[in-house]
């Protein structure tokens, strides 16, 4: 019950800002470009706001962790308030600034959708669910035993306590990241009247407004955190301070509402959709991509533990390899899995690139996008139906090689977790999943085959360098194939990375939004 309520959570953070653009989108006639402009302010505002916020606990203006004597709390609020009012709001600025045909009540929503979104899917979904799955290991635990300085165990404890009789807290994060999201949507709209207005003296004011009542909501929230003890009860405090945005914006909404725009039934929308998923099926199939992957999966599954299990005795057949035979170690059931997830994390983001990099590019060199998008089909469905056929074929591929790789190791070896083989294959699949949506957005970007090749198998090298990165690439698909080795080594992990398993949505969600946002602005 615990661990569904707080999937369910997660789940919700990371695609209630999508869906609620999606449903803003049916009323308001703006781009999901205007999504993707709202998490790159939000991107470079975090840019700027992190080591500033650093810098100033060095200098000592800022409350810092371990430090004997610190300012007091009110002080550190307002700080922190007042940095992430000038950082996100001079963003949100400079946003308004770059894009000057997209000032309407609908622009500036959509966009505070994209600033709060990936808000809500990093901070909300994808935090949340790495600290849940590292506090999972611990419940039932000595805690005792951990390293840990007696303030910190007490803290431990107590979220432990927390964590564990009150599930339904499970939904105090989701509802403060919807808040949050709304919150966002008003100082959005409040940045827009400044350009609004031709005085200079107005905007400046409506600029300084803005910046004022970010400080002042986040400051309540920074000092409430730490006063009040139950998260309802801060949750409605935060709200009321946000009430006198929300009334404001429900004005400005009800002054400003337009004629409906007519919109094509959503229920129509999704036929075209599952018809586009079926010819993408249909294709997959004729083409021989399902063949391919079929194939090489089930070779990757059915080769791995033989090769484990046979290399001391290939090593005997090679001349002059033979005094290295002995120095390999018997093959376990550890050294099969390994195997095959070495297979399959080698090769299987080249399969990725191969398979869908003319997706979008090979049917806009052919001439067939355009005839197809003369059709009544809207872009999204035409894109979404190409990443979910992929997504199918390779969950095909992958329950090919579990069970290949399953019984060729029972075989040999005598004995299989085929959980513990379940999981490893899901997490291989998580981490596959974000290389193909790299993918489509490198097909969507290149107007040729050859072009959107380069910029898939860039974007594909870029997830793994970055996956090297001390904080970053706990967070990316190659710590999903670390998980995996560790449970194919046997060797227990010091804790779930449920945080990457979100990451990997989150990233295929990006790409998906980016590459709609790109392919509506493109003429074919």
């Amino acid at each position: 019950m615990l661990i569904l309520l707080y999937v369910l959570s997660v789940l919700l953070m990371i695609l209630a800002p999508v869906i609620l653009a999606a449903l803003h989108r049916r009323r308001f006639p703006v781009p999901w470009l205007l999504f993707c402009a709202g998490i790159l302010t939000f991107a470079a505002s975090q840019a700027v706001h992190f080591p500033l916020n650093h810098w100033l606990a060095e200098w000592g203006i800022m409350a810092k962790a371990g430090r004997e004597i610190n300012p007091p709390l009110w002080q550190t609020a307002l700080i922190a308030g007042l940095t992430a009012g000038l950082c996100e709001e001079l963003a949100r600025v400079a946003g308004y600034a770059v894009l000057r045909r997209y000032r309407s009540l609908g622009d500036g929503i959509m966009l505070a959708l994209g600033h709060g979104g990936i808000e809500s899917m990093v901070f909300g979904g994808v935090m949340v669910a790495a600290t849940v799955s590292a506090m999972l290991p611990l419940v039932g635990t000595d805690l005792k035993a951990l390293s840990l300085s007696t303030e910190q165990l007490a803290a431990l404890e107590k979220q432990l306590h927390f964590f564990i009789d009150s599930p339904w807290l499970a939904f105090a994060p989701l509802l403060e990241r919807l808040l949050a999201m709304g919150f966002h949507v008003v100082l959005s709209v409040m940045v827009l009247q400044a350009f609004l207005h031709r005085n200079i003296l107005q905007r400046v004011g409506y600029i300084l407004l803005v910046i004022f009542y970010h400080m002042i909501a986040d400051a309540g929230a920074v000092y409430l955190v730490q006063e009040v003890a139950s998260p309802w009860l801060l949750e409605g405090a935060f709200a009321l301070v946000l009430l006198p945005g929300f009334a404001w914006l429900a004005a400005m909404v009800w002054r400003q509402k337009g004629p409906p725009r007519p919109v094509v039934s959503l229920a129509r929308e999704w036929k075209v959709f599952w018809v586009a998923l079926r010819k993408e099926l249909l294709q997959q199939w004729r083409t021989r991509r399902v063949l391919v992957v079929l194939a090489v999966f089930g070779l990757f599954g059915m080769t791995s533990p033989l090769m484990a299990y046979y290399m001391p005795q290939m090593f005997r057949l090679i001349p002059g390899a033979e005094q290295f035979a002995g120095l390999i170690p018997k093959p376990t059931i550890a050294d099969a899995l390994g195997q095959y997830i070495k297979n399959i994390s080698q090769f299987g983001f080249l399969l990725a690139v191969l398979l869908g990099m003319n997706a979008v590019a090979g049917e806009k060199e052919h001439g067939t996008a355009a005839l197809i998008l003369s059709k009544p089909m809207s872009r999204w469905a035409f894109l979404l139906s190409k990443f979910t056929s992929q997504a199918i074929v390779y969950l095909l591929g992958f329950l090919l090689a579990m069970p290949a790789t399953g019984f060729y190791t029972y075989v040999l070896f005598g004995s299989l977790d085929f959980a513990g083989l379940g999981l490893i294959t899901l997490l291989l699949a998580a981490w596959l999943l974000p290389f193909a949506a790299v993918t489509l957005l490198g097909s969507v970007i290149g107007g040729t085959t050859s072009a959107a090749a380069g910029i898939a198998l860039g974007g594909a090298v870029a997830l793994f360098l970055m996956g090297n990165l001390p904080v970053v690439g706990s967070f990316l698909p190659a710590a999903l194939a670390g998980w995996a080795g560790q449970i194919g080594a046997g060797t227990p992990p010091q804790a779930w990375n449920g945080g990457a398993l979100a990451a990997s949505l989150v990233l295929c969600l990006v790409c998906m939004i980016l590459s709609i946002a790109i392919f509506e602005r493109q003429e074919l």
